[in-house]
């Protein structure tokens, strides 16, 4: 609602959850985005007018494993041999975390 009334362009960028490409149940599909969201690999914010807004902070943040794990076309990663590769990929998500989390605190006052 506030994208389509704001003076101006407005983006928005949504997770879109797809089970056949992603290679999980339907009746899975609300599981996954908040997997995504309770994760930080999908945090939910908004930036309005250069104030970065948090609209969502797990109550406790989950290993990215958990969101791979329930989406088959991770298979491949959750092998012993690409263990380092997901390691990298928590250190990621951790690191962008934490800088939005910084954002949200230097602009909203």
């Amino acid at each position: 609602q506030r994208a389509v009334e704001a003076d101006g362009p407005s983006f928005i960028n949504a997770l879109s959850p797809c089970p056949r490409g992603w290679r999980y149940d339907t009746q899975d599909t609300m599981a996954a985005s908040k997997l995504a969201a309770d994760t930080c690999i999908w945090p939910l914010y908004e930036i309005d007018h250069g104030v970065w807004r948090l609209n969502y902070r797990p109550k406790e943040k989950k290993p990215i494993t958990e969101w791979l794990e329930s989406q088959g076309r991770f298979r491949h990663l959750l092998t012993p041999q690409n263990k380092g590769v997901v390691e990298e990929m928590q250190r990621h998500v951790d690191e962008e975390w934490q800088k939005l989390l910084e954002r949200c605190r230097t602009t909203e006052g």
